[in-house]
């Protein structure tokens, strides 16, 4: 399973499950989802895994959980396993203590030998010490933090995302190399989220000899950002750097531009891209610019074949920034199922996943001495008459549009 041979096998037999699926979307037990367990005799190996499901961010982890399923239930097909793998999924809520709790009812089944979570750095960070102690491995898809993996979590923590430091690097090279913007004015929110992009985003200006012209944090739940508006206003900025996520992203926009704040470019993190910062509408949105991790999908084979796959399963939740990784996660982990044999356990899936090699949407992902994947990929997009597109493809990068503030 090391190779990009394997990597289109499964995609062929996750074609085959989404056309049986056409049209229900995901229904209990889907993908080998646990449920009451029935009366099978079947060998189990189980797996974890955890999403915020529902709250601000259920778009995004909804949509992972999806994609994490379809590539359990197309190995489970395949009959490539001498047992069958299910997933425990919790919903994280986006909340530490949620994520705790879920942790240790995961750590507590004894035929959990891996699991794979998070999109929220906070929880994932909390979380991340209860399966440390356990000693059962845990592969981040998507909380971006850069502490969460390190020499002191190694190797029972890995992550196939990238850290936040490799995503604002390169939106800085993009808004303040290529697009020349000095004049910023910096809001992020109080969690970790928020704290750590607003750490690495003022060292990329940093780097430059640049001083921010203003910062707010506010905290995660706000809705009010009148009091922000005022402030980016009176500051001159040119531009707007949000390390937030989408909740808070989509209603500061909204507030600029309904207080005629739109000669400004405003610019953040993967966080905000989602449908649901769209749902503002295209006026209040246009022009937002975020990183998001990865690769376009339409711009290869493999990306392509995945959405239609993802697409023929009828699921209501589309694509996010970061729901491929969460397929990526599920194919590292069945890559190191496989390695393990046919009694995987957690001890053997600690190491068999950090020693992985593993092909798949965006290449082939390794990690290196600390958990942290190798395979660093980003690309910018651009909201355009209502819609996420390829900045690359954009009126804005052939100069037929122009951002504010230039």
């Amino acid at each position: 399973m090391k190779n990009a041979k394997w990597f289109w096998a499964t995609l062929i037999v996750l074609l085959a499950v989404a056309l049986l699926f056409t049209g229900c979307g995901p229904q209990s037990g889907d993908g080998g989802e646990s449920g009451d367990g029935g009366g099978s005799t079947a060998s189990v190996v189980k797996l974890g895994f955890f999403a915020p499901i529902t709250g601000g961010d259920s778009a995004e982890g909804t949509a992972a959980r999806n994609a994490f399923l379809m590539a359990i239930a197309a190995a489970n097909a395949s009959g490539e396993y001498p047992y069958t793998i299910e997933t425990i999924v919790i919903d994280d809520q986006g909340t530490d203590s949620v994520a705790v709790a879920g942790a240790n009812q995961v750590v507590a089944d004894p035929a959990v030998v891996a699991a794979s979570g998070f999109w929220n750095s906070g929880p994932a960070a909390a979380a991340s010490a209860v399966f440390k102690e356990a000693e059962i491995p845990l592969l981040i898809w998507g909380a971006i933090r850069d502490d969460l993996t390190n020499a002191g979590n190694y190797p029972y923590i890995t992550r196939s995302a990238p850290t936040a430091s490799q995503e604002n690097s390169a939106s800085a090279a993009v808004v303040l190399d290529d697009l020349g913007y000095t004049d910023w004015f910096i809001v992020s929110d109080a969690g970790d989220y928020g704290q750590g992009n607003l750490e690495v985003f003022t060292q990329e200006l940093s780097k430059r000899g640049l001083t921010p012209l203003g910062s707010e944090v506010v905290q995660e739940d706000a809705t009010d950002f009148s009091a922000v508006v005022a402030k980016i206003k009176n500051s001159g900025a040119k531009a707007v750097y949000c390390g937030s996520t989408v909740e808070i992203a989509s209603l500061l926009k909204l507030q600029l531009y309904q207080a005629g704040v739109t000669d400004i470019l405003f610019a953040g993190i993967s966080g905000m891209k989602t449908p649901d910062f769209l749902k503002i509408g295209a006026e209040a949105a246009e022009g937002a610019l975020v990183v998001s991790p990865g690769v376009d999908l339409d711009s290869t084979d493999a990306g392509r074949a995945f959405t239609e796959a993802y697409n023929l399963a009828g699921y209501s939740e589309p694509i996010g920034a970061y729901t491929p990784y969460a397929y990526e996660a599920a194919l590292i982990l069945l890559n190191a199922l496989s390695a393990c044999g046919d009694a995987p356990t957690a001890e053997a899936m600690v190491d068999a996943i950090k020693d992985s090699e593993t092909t798949g949407i965006f290449g082939t992902t390794t990690f290196d001495e600390i958990g942290q994947t190798t395979n660093v990929a980003t690309y910018l997009n651009v909201v355009q008459d209502g819609k996420w597109i390829n900045y690359l493809n954009s009126e804005y990068a052939d100069g037929t549009r122009s951002f504010g503030g230039q």
